[in-house]
């Protein structure tokens, strides 16, 4: 373990509260090979003046530059025939002079691949990445990157989403300057600054109970950048000065070693108006030693999980009416907040122990999945839907493999399924159908249409492969290249070993309903 992991080891343990990350566009840069803004912006130059005409007219204030060349690309795109695909699309949404340029911009970065890493370095930090145990991420960057990395967080999309919306500090991401999905959220011009910087102070108080009750870890931003400056700025003028050391001592920046800079584990000072906060900056080049720092700090219990019960929660508290019904589940079979109905008590521990007495009837869900992929089912079907499968219709899971018992027990029709004792396992099937996620299929579009199921399995990681295979028509689909990914997969279906276990149940219910499935019509 490298000094810099002992001692961050250290000073998270020290905290109450998992991380925050705050990223900047450093770390999109840093691992997917993404321009700067001040690139980006002059990539979109090619038929109105040079970039370099815009930043001089706005004395190199990039937002005043992007307002100034936004003005004459909406002159362009809607006359020029370069865009005319883009106006046949768009153009409902492009409601003021900045509204073309941000879904320009926005088309570009949807388009971009975030399955390349620059070196063997980075690809060991991305990797990582993924497990970090951190309760949630606030960005500033567009892209959709994050979200790829962090599939399960809830997304909250630009200030007024945030600040109209009940998060819930765990496992989510804040999109403070918005996403490439909705091009009128990005932060883009000098007007969009003004009306964020407006409503700064609300924002600050939105923030307010992390930056104290957790550490905030900044990634891919120099201290003396202005966005977050002007957030601590406000964060600062909302706190007493006993909270304000507590404040200081959560705030940790992660920055690159310059050329023959030692790296460490530094105390600094960061100064904010009149205020000196005492920070924490980590230089180092290679980031896996703040992540192994950050993987320490295991849950018992998945952040997603978390931030489930914690909504769930609010809303028994918020109304008096009951709702619902009380189950008993495992809670890795937990997928979305409106699968969950519970009860939280204090003083029933007794509960706990008649349950674990009593122990579960029957065969477990993984093993429904081990005899789905195997080559004949170890299982009498007749008896395993009458006796275990009323049990796993209860649990919220809505991916529960199914066909192959149908069809084992003569079952071959929705018509014979309706009229027979198993009748109830329709509901089942049904919510069982589609595991494609909408986000995904622009990238699904970009790098695998015309590649076969080998080939996209090829391409990328099988942790995106489970979700990007799942975008391909039934009849494009290899079985065998399909069958032999999930058996070299299987332990990831297991959320204890994999963040994206219910994509890959999603998948082997695919598998199942292409081997054995039958139509769901009359």
């Amino acid at each position: 373990m490298t000094d810099i992991t002992e001692q961050l080891t250290k000073l998270l343990g020290d905290n109450a509260g998992a991380p925050f990350l705050f990223v900047g566009s450093g770390f999109s840069r840093r691992y997917i090979g993404l321009p700067q803004w001040d690139e980006l912006l002059a990539s979109f130059c090619g038929e109105i003046r040079e970039f370099g005409y815009y930043a001089s007219q706005a004395n190199n204030d990039l937002p005043s530059a992007a307002s100034l060349m936004a003005k004459d690309f909406n002159e362009v795109w809607w006359n020029s025939e370069n865009y005319a695909a883009s106006r046949a699309s768009n153009k409902a949404i492009v409601r003021e002079y900045a509204s073309a340029l941000k879904v320009e911009i926005a088309a570009y970065l949807t388009r971009q691949s975030y399955t390349r890493v620059p070196d063997e370095s980075l690809a060991r930090e991305l990797a990582a990445i993924p497990r970090l145990n951190v309760d949630g991420i606030i960005t500033t960057n567009w892209d959709i990157f994050l979200e790829e990395l962090f599939p399960d967080y809830k997304v909250f999309i630009g200030q007024e989403e945030l600040l109209f919306s009940n998060p819930q500090s765990v496992a989510e991401i804040y999109k403070i300057h918005g996403c490439a999905s909705q091009p009128n959220s990005l932060v883009l011009t000098q007007e969009d600054y003004d009306r964020f910087e407006a409503k700064n102070a609300y924002l600050a108080a939105k923030l307010i109970t992390i930056f104290i009750e957790h550490p905030v870890i900044f990634m891919g931003y120099s201290l003396g950048d202005k966005n977050i400056q002007s957030i601590i700025s406000s964060i600062v003028s909302c706190l007493s000065q006993d909270k304000l050391d507590k404040f200081g001592r959560n705030l940790i920046f992660l920055q690159r070693c310059s050329q023959n800079e030692p790296g460490g584990f530094q105390p600094s000072m960061m100064a904010i108006g009149e205020t000196n906060l005492n920070i924490t900056v980590i230089k180092t080049n290679d980031f896996t030693e703040v992540f192994d720092a950050i993987e320490t700090t295991k849950r018992k219990i998945p952040s997603r999980i978390l931030r489930y019960c914690k909504e769930q929660m609010y809303d028994l508290v918020r109304d008096t009416e009951s709702h619902g019904k009380l189950a008993v589940v495992d809670i890795d079979q937990i997928e979305n907040k409106d699968d969950i109905e519970f009860v939280v008590g204090v003083g029933v521990a007794g509960l706990h122990e008649k349950i674990t007495q009593k122990g579960y009837q029957g065969i477990s869900l993984d093993e429904v999945f081990d005899d789905i992929l195997a080559p004949s089912s170890k299982f009498n079907s007749d008896d395993l839907l009458s006796g275990v499968y009323p049990s796993l219709l209860r649990r919220p899971n809505k991916y529960i493999p199914v066909y192959r018992y149908l069809r084992q027990s003569g079952i071959d029709s929705i018509t014979a399924l309706k009229s027979s004792k198993h009748g109830s396992i329709e509901g089942l099937i049904r919510r069982s159908q589609s595991g494609r996620l909408a986000g995904y299929q622009g990238q699904y579009d970009r790098i695998c249409v015309g590649k076969s199921t080998q080939e996209i399995i090829d391409l990328v990681t099988p942790q995106k492969a489970s979700i990007l295979l799942q975008f391909q028509n039934d009849d494009q689909i290899d079985m065998d290249a399909l069958h032999t990914f999930l058996i070299a997969n299987r332990e990831k279906f297991n959320s204890e070993n994999s963040t994206y276990s219910s994509y890959f149940r999603k998948l082997a219910c695919l598998f199942d309903r292409l081997k054995f499935g039958f139509p769901l019509t009359e």
